[in-house]
Order: C-alpha cells, then sequence, then structure tokens
C-alpha cells in the first residue's frame, strides 16, 4: 500500500511539474512577441515610402510589403534585420533582380526602376545594400553616402547615370562596391575620394567613364583582392605604385588605352595574382619574359587572358615563357597575329590547362601542339586560323584528349573532309561528351555530316553553318540530341525529311538564315513547345506563304525573331504586351494592312524594322510612354505609310537610327525629331516632309548625327548656318527640295568632314548597352556619280554633301575647300554664280563633283587635275570658258558630255580647238590672263633657246680651244672620219657608173 502510496505520490508530482513546465512555456510565448518586437517603426515607414514614393515595380515584387496581416517589415520579401532582443533594425536590403536571361542580362519586367526615395536615409543601421538588374535611368542619390555602417554596395547593371557621388567615400567600413555596367555612369576627373575606401577588397568599375588620366588613386587599397576596370576608356600608363596591392587576386584592364611598359614592380609583388586580363591594350608593352615568367606569377597565376594585344614583335619568346606558367588552367591568346606552328613548350609544360583560345591567329600545324595539351581539357578554340587540310587528320589528335572535351571550335579554318562517326574507323574515339561544337565557315562535304553529329548525345550547342552543304535533316538525328539548345545551320543546303506533326527537341535558339526552308511556311514549328523557342533567325530562307495565326500565338515569349528577306504575306497581328521580342525584323516581304498600335507596348523592344512591305495608315502615335525605353533602331522605311509624323517619336529616349525612307509621310521635321538627343542616323528622304530645317547645332538636339537625309521632299527656306555645328555629320543629303538663299560659309566647319583618315567603322563607334544582337553598323542610300547605291558603315562611310536640284544661289564658298575629307560633293540642279573655288583641287579625297546646271562662268581652276581619285565629273550647261585643263585623273575623264552646254570652253575631249585668236571668244578676264600667260611662256621659250645655244657652243668650243689633247683628238678624228666618207661616196659612184654603163650597152 506504501508502495502504491508512494507511486502516486511521484507521479502525481510528475503531473504537476509537467503542467507547471506547459504553463512556463505558453506564457513565454506570449511574453517573447511582447520583449522581441518587430522591426523599428521609423524604418518600416521609410520602407514604405520608399515603395510608393515613385519606384516602378513592374512583376510586382514588393507587392507583400504593408499588406495586412504583415506588418513587420524584417518578415519582408528582401528585407534582413539584426536579432536584437528588443527593436530589430534593417541591416539588409537585397532588392536585386535574380531574374536573368541565357545571355545573363537582368530580364527588364522584373526590374524595379523609377524613384528611389529619400526616405531610405533612416535606415542607417543598414550593412548590404543590393539593387542590382535594375533600372533606374537617374543618378545615384547622393544619400547613400550616409550609410556609415555600409559594408556591401551593389548596384550593378541597374542603368545608373552621371557622375559616381562623392558621398560614397564616406563609407569607411564598405569591403564590397560593384559599380559595374552602367553605361552610362562617370567618375570625376578627380577621384582621390575613392582611396579614402581603405577597407575595401572588392571594387568592379567594369564600363564605367573612367574620364581620369592617373590610377594613382589605387595606391592605398592594400586589402583588395579583386579589381574590375574593363571597358572604362581609361588612358595611360600604369602606374609603379599599382604593384603595393599586394592582396590582388583578380585584376581585370582589359578593353582600354593602356600604353608604355609593365611596371617591374608587378613581377615582384602581386604573387597572390591567380587572374590576370589585360586583353584589347593595343599599346600596351612590356609584356615580357621577365615578367610573365617571374617565378612570382609562375606558382600563383591560373588564368591568363592576353586577347587583342599584337604579340608580332615577342610572339616567339614570349610564347614560350608562358609555357613556365605551370600553374595556369586558362589562356586566352585570341587576335594576336600569332604566325606559324607554336612552340612545343606552350602545351607540354601546361599540365593543368583546361581551356585554351587561339582565335583569330594565323597558325598552322596544330597536330603536334595538339599532341601535348593536357588530358583534363575542357575548351579548345582555334578558330579562324590557317589549319586547312583534312578534318579527320586534326580529328585524330583531338580525340586524344576527348574524354573531358566539352568545347570545341574549329570554324574558318578551311578544313575539309566530314567528321567520322566510327570508333572502328582507326580506333579513333570520339568526344561523346562535347557539349559546344563550332565548324561553321570551313569547306566539309558529304550529305550525312548531321547524321555523324547525333552521336553525340550531350551536345548543347551545334554550329555548321556556311559550309554549302546538303544537310539531309531527319527527324531522328535531331531526336538524338535531347540537350540541344542552339543550332546554326545558316547558308547550307537544307533537305528537311520530318512530317508535318513532327515534335522537336527543345531548342531555344535556331538560326536558318540563307537556307532552303520554304516555300511553305514550317508547320512543324507550331508543336514546339510554347515559349520554347528564344531566338528564330529565318531570314532569305526562301519561304512565300502566309504567316499562319498559330505562329504569333507561340511566339510570345521570344526575344529576337528574324524573318527578313523571304516573301512572307499577311497582317501584323496585334502582339501587344504579351511578348518580349527585343529584336523584330520582318524587313523586305509583302507584309500590309497597318501597323498596330499596341506594339508599342512591347517594353522589352530594342529593334523594329519593318522595312520594305506594304504596310499603309498612319504611323501610330504612341511611342514612348514611359515603355520603350530601350528602343534603339526603327526602320519603316519603303512601304506606303502616310499622315504626319507622330510627335511622340520624339519621346524615345534611346533611338539611335531612325529610317523612315520612301513613305508619304507629312509634317514638319522639327516635331518629329524633338529631344532625339542619341540619333546618329536620320533617313527622312522621299517623304512629304514641309516646313524649315531646324537650326539642330544651335542646341543639344541631334548633336551626335552622322547621316541625315531629307532629299526628296518639300522643306522650304534657307539652310540654317547653325547646322554646321552638327561636329559629327559626315553624310548630309537635302536635295531635291525647295530650299533657297545662299550655301552657308559655315559649311567649310563640318569638323568630321576635315578629317582624311577615318577608320572603317569609326563612324559607327555606338555599342548598345542592351542588345546583345545589335548591330554596330548601318547603311543609307545615296547619289553617287550619277547611280543611286547603298553605302554600308560595314564598308567604311563616304562622306558627302549633296544640294541638288533646289533654287540655291550665290557663290560657292571657297570654304568647302576646307573640307579635306570630302568624297562626293553635288551642287547640281541650282543657280549658283561665280567661279568654281581655284582651290579646289585640295579636296584631295573628292570621288565625284557635280557642279552641272548653274551658272558658273570663267575658267575651270587647273588645280583640279590634282584630284588624283576623281573618276565622275560633271560641269556641263554652266558659262564656262577657256581652255579645259588636263593632266593626271583628268586624262580618263574623255567624255564630252562632261563639258557639254559651256559654249565658250574648247580643248579636248571637246572637238572645238583653242585658236590663237581663243581670247577674243573668252570673257574678258579669262582672255587677258590667258593672254598674259602666253607671254610668259613664249618670252621664256626664247630665253631656253638663247640660253641653251650659247652653254652648248661654248662649252663644245671652249674645250677644243684651251685642251690640246682634245683638239689633236677632235681633228685627227674628223679626218679619219673624211677620208671614210670620201671612199664610201667613191666606191658607191663608181658601182652607180658601172651599173648606167650596162644598161646602156644593152
Amino acid at each position: 500500500m506504501d508502495e502504491y502510496s508512494q507511486l502516486h505520490r511521484r507521479c502525481s508530482l510528475l503531473y504537476s511539474s509537467l503542467l507547471l513546465l506547459g504553463l512556463s512555456i505558453g506564457l513565454l510565448l506570449l511574453v517573447i512577441p511582447k520583449l522581441v518586437s518587430g522591426c523599428h517603426e521609423e524604418e518600416r515607414e521609410a520602407l514604405l515610402k520608399f515603395k510608393h514614393g515613385g519606384l516602378q515595380n513592374p512583376a510586382n515584387r514588393l507587392s507583400s510589403w504593408g499588406s495586412s496581416g504583415n506588418k513587420d517589415c524584417c518578415s519582408w520579401p528582401g528585407v534582413g534585420c539584426n536579432n536584437s532582443t528588443t527593436t530589430r533594425r534593417v541591416v539588409k536590403l537585397d532588392l536585386r533582380n535574380a531574374n536573368l536571361d541565357e545571355y545573363g542580362r537582368p530580364l527588364l519586367n522584373f526590374s524595379l526602376g523609377g524613384k528611389i526615395d529619400s526616405s531610405l536615409i533612416h535606415l542607417q543601421h543598414l550593412t548590404y545594400l543590393d539593387l542590382s538588374g535594375s533600372n533606374f535611368v537617374n543618378a545615384i542619390p547622393d544619400f547613400f553616402g550616409s550609410f556609415e555602417h555600409l559594408e556591401y554596395l551593389n548596384l550593378s547593371y541597374s542603368n545608373f547615370v552621371g557622375r559616381i557621388p562623392n558621398q560614397l567615400g564616406n563609407l569607411s567600413n564598405l569591403h564590397t562596391l560593384d559599380l559595374g555596367r552602367n553605361f552610362y555612369l562617370t567618375v570625376d576627373d578627380d577621384f582621390a575620394w575613392a582611396s579614402s575606401l581603405s577597407s575595401l577588397q572588392f571594387l568592379d568599375l567594369s564600363r564605367v567613364s573612367l574620364s581620369f588620366s592617373e590610377l594613382n588613386w589605387l595606391t592605398n587599397f592594400s586589402s583588395l583582392t579583386h579589381l574590375y576596370l574593363s571597358y572604362g576608356g581609361f588612358h595611360g600608363s600604369m602606374p609603379p605604385s599599382m604593384g603595393n596591392l599586394t592582396s590582388l587576386e583578380v585584376l581585370d584592364l582589359s578593353h582600354n588605352s593602356i600604353y608604355g611598359t609593365i611596371p617591374a614592380s608587378f613581377s615582384t609583388n602581386l604573387c597572390k595574382l591567380r587572374i590576370l586580363n589585360l586583353g584589347y591594350n593595343t599599346n600596351i608593352s612590356g609584356i615580357s619574359e621577365r615578367w610573365i615568367g617571374s617565378i612570382c606569377l609562375a606558382n600563383s597565376l591560373q588564368e591568363l587572358y592576353l586577347r587583342g594585344i599584337d604579340m608580332r614583335s615577342s610572339s616567339t619568346v614570349l610564347l614560350s615563357t608562358i609555357g613556365n606558367l605551370t600553374s595556369l588552367e586558362v589562356l586566352d591568346l585570341s587576335h594576336n597575329f600569332i604566325n606559324g606552328t607554336l612552340p612545343r613548350s606552350l602545351t607540354s609544360n601546361l599540365c593543368h590547362l583546361r581551356v585554351l583560345r587561339l582565335g583569330g591567329n594565323s597558325i598552322r600545324g596544330m597536330e603536334r601542339s595538339i599532341r601535348g595539351l593536357s588530358n583534363s581539357m575542357e575548351e579548345l578554340n582555334l578558330r579562324g586560323n590557317q589549319l586547312g587540310g583534312d578534318l579527320q587528320v586534326l580529328w585524330r589528335e583531338i580525340s586524344i584528349i576527348s574524354r573531358t572535351l566539352k568545347i570545341l571550335d574549329l570554324s574558318d579554318n578551311s578544313l575539309s573532309g566530314y567528321i567520322p562517326y566510327s570508333s572502328s574507323n582507326g580506333g579513333m574515339m570520339l568526344p561523346y561528351v562535347l557539349e559546344e561544337l563550332y565548324l561553321d565557315g570551313n569547306k566539309l562535304s558529304g550529305h550525312v555530316i548531321l547524321q555523324n553529329i547525333g552521336n553525340f548525345s550531350n551536345l548543347v550547342t551545334l554550329g555548321i553553318s556556311q559550309n554549302s552543304l546538303p544537310i539531309v535533316i531527319t527527324e531522328g538525328v535531331l531526336t538524338k540530341l535531347k540537350r540541344l539548345k542552339f543550332i546554326d545551320l545558316s547558308k547550307n543546303r537544307l533537305v528537311w525529311k520530318v512530317k508535318s506533326r513532327w515534335l522537336p527537341p527543345n531548342i531555344r535558339t535556331i538560326y536558318l538564315s540563307s537556307s532552303q526552308v520554304g516555300p511553305k511556311f514550317p508547320s512543324w514549328f507550331q508543336h514546339h513547345r510554347r515559349g520554347g523557342v528564344s531566338v528564330l533567325a529565318m531570314s532569305n530562307a526562301s519561304i512565300s506563304d502566309d504567316v499562319p495565326d498559330w505562329f504569333w500565338k507561340i511566339s510570345t515569349n521570344m526575344q529576337y525573331l528574324d524573318l527578313s528577306h523571304n516573301q512572307l504575306r499577311g497582317h501584323l497581328p496585334n502582339i501587344g504586351m504579351s511578348t518580349w521580342y527585343e529584336v523584330l525584323d520582318l524587313s523586305n516581304n509583302s507584309l500590309s494592312g497597318q501597323i498596330p498600335k499596341d506594339i508599342c507596348m512591347l517594353e522589352n523592344l530594342e529593334k523594329l524594322d519593318l522595312s520594305s512591305n506594304h504596310f499603309h495608315g498612319d504611323i501610330p502615335d504612341c511611342w514612348g510612354k514611359g515603355v520603350l525605353k530601350n528602343l534603339y533602331y526603327m526602320g519603316l522605311s519603303n512601304n506606303n505609310l502616310s499622315g504626319e509624323a507622330p510627335r511622340s517619336l520624339g519621346n524615345l529616349p534611346s533611338l539611335v537610327f531612325l529610317h523612315m525612307r520612301n513613305n508619304s509621310i507629312s509634317g514638319e521635321i522639327s516635331s518629329t525629331t524633338k529631344n532625339m538627343k542619341n540619333l546618329l542616323v536620320l533617313d527622312l528622304a522621299f517623304n512629304r516632309f514641309s516646313g524649315v530645317i531646324p537650326t539642330w547645332g544651335a542646341g543639344e538636339d541631334l548633336s551626335k548625327l552622322r547621316i541625315l537625309s531629307l532629299r526628296s521632299n518639300m522643306i522650304h527656306g534657307n539652310i540654317p548656318s547653325e547646322i554646321s555645328q552638327l561636329n559629327s555629320l559626315q553624310f548630309l543629303d537635302i536635295s531635291h527640295n525647295m530650299l533657297s538663299g545662299v550655301i552657308p560659309v559655315s559649311f567649310g566647319k563640318f569638323i568630321a568632314m576635315s578629317r582624311i583618315h577615318i577608320e572603317k567603322d569609326e563612324w559607327f563607334g555606338y555599342e548598345s548597352p542592351y542588345v546583345v544582337f545589335a548591330p554596330t553598323t548601318d547603311s543609307v542610300w545615296m547619289n553617287l556619280k550619277g547611280v543611286e547605291l547603298e553605302n554600308s558603315g560595314t564598308l567604311g562611310f563616304i562622306n558627302h554633301i549633296d544640294l541638288s536640284s533646289n533654287n540655291l544661289s550665290g557663290d560657292i564658298p571657297k570654304e568647302l575647300t576646307h573640307l579635306l575629307g570630302l568624297v562626293s560633293l553635288n551642287l547640281s540642279g541650282n543657280s549658283l554664280r561665280g567661279q568654281v573655288p581655284k582651290k579646289i583641287g585640295e579636296l584631295r579625297q573628292l570621288e565625284s563633283l557635280d557642279l552641272s546646271r548653274n551658272k558658273l562662268s570663267d575658267e575651270i581652276p587647273s588645280s583640279i587635275s590634282n584630284l588624283y581619285y576623281l573618276s565622275k565629273l560633271n560641269l556641263s550647261y554652266n558659262d564656262l570658258s577657256g581652255k579645259i585643263p588636263t593632266g593626271f585623273q583628268l586624262q580618263t575623264l574623255n567624255d564630252s558630255s562632261v563639258y557639254i552646254g559651256n559654249d565658250n570652253l574648247c580643248g579636248p575631249p571637246l572637238l572645238r580647238k583653242c585658236l590663237t585668236n581663243e581670247s577674243s571668244n573668252m570673257g574678258k578676264g579669262g582672255a587677258e590672263k590667258r593672254g598674259k600667260e602666253d607671254e610668259i611662256e613664249i618670252m621664256g621659250l626664247f630665253i631656253s633657246i638663247a640660253l641653251g645655244f650659247v652653254v652648248g657652243f661654248w662649252a663644245f668650243c671652249g674645250l677644243l680651244i684651251f685642251k690640246r689633247s682634245w683638239r689633236t683628238w677632235y681633228y685627227r678624228f674628223v679626218d679619219e672620219m673624211m677620208d671614210k666618207v670620201f671612199v664610201a661616196v667613191a666606191v658607191r659612184v663608181a658601182r652607180l657608173k658601172k651599173k648606167f654603163n650596162k644598161s646602156a650597152e644593152i
């Protein structure tokens, strides 16, 4: 009983203890929320003001901030707080855009933008701030410099503009600063404030404009481990003080204008350097074996990028030295003018090498070098060399390293033969682990090539364009390539053997341009998974068909669509905001109907080309409503568009190329081009524009313009002199209008046309910060040498002025001869008077000169014969007089039509000769001038004859008088000659007499 009571007492005690424990836990749970409250009220309000204070949030990423039932800002997405037992403080704000496309660019649909409200200044405990991948298009707020506890700041790829605020120098605790890929961000000339960031370990200013001339501000960064300054526009030498960055592990100075030698301190102090990128600094020198081959770097350097630095003068020694960097894993020597074979040491000593890039050189005989490569090779790039020969021979050597090779690029090497696919072929093994294979631009043969490639089951990327192969595409081949994401079969002869309901693999990028895809629109495409293809290029694919409705439905997630240069028919549907198009090129087809209004809602659009179709009606007046911020190219030429050009076109902030040529568009030009400050090309030719030419040069508008074509419109009034302030203008065509007045004297001040030597692609140095597929060149139509031609920027641009077929009067300004780079000048069809400028011959680059159908008088300047490149000349139908100049290039221009309609001209190639009294038929000034020139020529002739006689006579007779030996020899020579002549004459006479006597006897 006692034992039972005792047991009962113990159980009761245990029960009471458990009950007390439960009550304690419950009480604790009720008390803790009171002890540890949510985020600070002031900070919560600051975050809400930030959200509602002009911030653009297209994907509603911050929708839960402040919603009912979610008042604690520490639980909001992107917000992090400390673990204080009292009021918690916001220490982390991570609002980066993690939604990237396949090229690593942030998708704008998910990007924050607009205004950053100053309320964030109340987050004074902030240690981490990440706004990367946004689209603010504003300056970095100065108040960011007040976050004194900030350790991490990432504003990369956020389209910030303007200067970097000096206030960031107050962030003394900062260890990471990433401002990279803000294309319009600049720094002041004095960047000394950055040296106060002494705790900095990571600094990225890539693609930020570095306008300063020195890098001495880097001296104090003794803790810096990562430094990225690529594409900074930096121009100067590397200071020796950079050798003080002893903690540096990664250094990227690529794509700048660094010159001079590399400081010696680099080879002794930077012993922790793992990654070094000096690519595309063509003026850099001192990359010698002493530096690259230093023991310090040999033990640490793992990745070396020397792409595009021009190694012609030191390639052999330098390549051998690089072979001593035994820790090297990645080596990029592309585009360095390396010629011949590679040193054996370059490949045999680098046992850890995983990536080797040698593209764009002139390397031959790679077979032996490949044998020495590491067995752990993952990438081999030999694109654009001079390998030549049979692909199978090279493939045999590559098969040795095939077990790990994932990327192989043999493009543009004139390789022949076909890809071996049987392991029984000489014991050859195939790199079945290959993920990327590029064989473009070779001379491969055999229609079974794609069948062979079908064995590479791991292939993700395949490029075999420009081989002119009869490629047979079957369902079975492509079905094997289940991982294939990218395929380029352009410029080949394709033979499609697939069923209409064939389901292709999940390919995201397809290039079939300049291949036989048509004549029908490929029906198998409709069975592709919706939203699967992001890039489709089928230009010039021989398709002659209606664009089916189902195609537009399955292309809603497409980023790049190029169906140009086919014969597609139908209307453009309302494609609206449901699409992600960045590039939409439907040019050179037979599409009709009106341009749908909701095309303005394609918020990601960067290039739109609808030119050379049958679109009609008005251009939608919906542009630039805060959506098309990235549109840089618009092509609407060669359609049937009418109505006034919409004023909203002036709201497109990024527009660089605007082509509206050959339509029936009306209105005033000034209202169309307002605020287009980034415009390089403006082509409005062959329309019905009216009004006057705006005074663009007087303000900021069109200050970057390179091409201006207003040909064949109804523009009137005078040519504004301010137009010469367009310093970049290289192409001016305002012909066939109703312009009057004189040619402004200021035309001689076009800076771009005054330069003689212009690089091929200098005139289009523009690079879109958004566009992967964007061309950096463009073209424009021009009338050159009497023929309508398309001039492309890829061929180098022509400096051209065409003012023909207007009502211009007055003289031709002599200042035009200051445009030393001018290639074509057309002033025909006006009422210009006076003389042809006497210094016209100073335009040495001139190839075409047309001054016909004016009222020019006097003589043709003789300096015109100095135009060595002149191949088109037209001076017809003026009042020119006198003799036509001759010499040099003019001798080849023997067409009399060049001078027809000038009754007082004479000399070749005209049949009318210049007579001695020709001066009577000349103009008074010309006759007097010619008479004086004739008198001078005659007097000079007589003086020359007299001097020649005197000098010759006394040179000969003087020697005979004063030189006895010469006199004796001369008389002896004369006597001998006389004797010989006498004997010869006597013999000849005797023979004639004898012959005469015989004839008489007969």
